[in-house]
């Protein structure tokens, strides 16, 4: 499993992108950045995105994205999630008003958009990758996942969230996971401001990894808000802990 962090920041600004992670060339997770980040000729490529959540910084490069496909002709894709956040997205989003729905263009029976329900803590198999979605902690309907190649060595992605526990306990039992990529948006002085908008900070994602014995694994950092880069990053490596790392925009993790 090839993934590649195409954004990984808590906003889309100057040269930071926001989340979006390709695997294998085939399979987004999320779509905060898509356009902007590949090229024309790999577009045709993606064949499904799988969602965490509807907040814009997680759905905005769907746009662009979508518009080319139909431009091109003949493209199709499919959106995954848990049925919750598909309902938001096609209340609130593909309703003619806010954007065309592309569910329904150029007809229901071939859509450019075509949506997969798939159930919570049950493994739904994606073109050899098994993705397990567990509900979170935020301020909307959001899913972390497990993802694994044929149900093999695999990883976890926290998506946007705040202290919770489900995701958590999951972890302690799944087996062969290589790194987990959690959610710290803001420095620990704004730790009010995190817990309000449901997100984490170094000292609550720290504070869980201990509650939970879960050191011996490796984390990877994600959706930092740019204006607190330096100082989220100054918090996280003052500890010296070594299970902590900071994702990059443009890295590439094999598993």
């Amino acid at each position: 499993m090839n993934i590649k962090i195409l954004g990984c920041s808590g906003n889309h600004v100057g040269r930071y992108r926001s989340t979006c992670f390709l695997i294998d060339g085939s399979l987004l997770v999320d779509a905060g950045t898509i356009t902007d980040s590949l090229r024309r000729k790999d577009l045709p490529r993606i064949k499904r995105i799988l969602i965490t959540h509807t907040h814009m910084d997680h759905l905005k490069g769907l746009f662009s994205f979508v518009d080319e496909l139909a431009m091109m002709g003949g493209h199709r894709i499919e959106l995954v999630s848990a049925g919750p956040v598909l309902d938001i997205i096609t209340n609130n989003l593909t309703n003619n008003l806010i954007w065309p729905d592309f569910t329904a263009i150029p007809s229901a029976m071939d859509a450019i958009i075509k949506l997969r329900d798939i159930p919570l803590e049950k493994p739904s198999l994606l073109d050899g990758i098994t993705v397990k979605p567990i509900l979170m902690t935020h301020t909307v309907y959001t899913v972390g996942y497990v993802l694994r190649r044929n149900n093999g060595d695999g990883f976890m992605f926290t998506a946007d969230t705040g202290p919770t526990e489900r995701f958590w306990e999951v972890a302690c039992n799944e087996k062969n996971i290589r790194f987990i990529m959690a959610d710290v948006s803001f420095p620990d002085r704004l730790s009010d401001l995190a817990l309000i908008s449901g997100h984490m900070t170094p000292s609550i994602l720290m504070e869980t990894i201990d509650r939970y014995g879960l050191g011996d694994r490796i984390f990877y950092v994600t959706h930092i808000k740019p204006i607190f880069a330096r100082e989220i990053t100054r918090e996280l490596l003052r500890p010296g802990r070594s299970d902590i790392r900071i994702l990059r925009q443009a890295e590439m993790l094999e598993i």
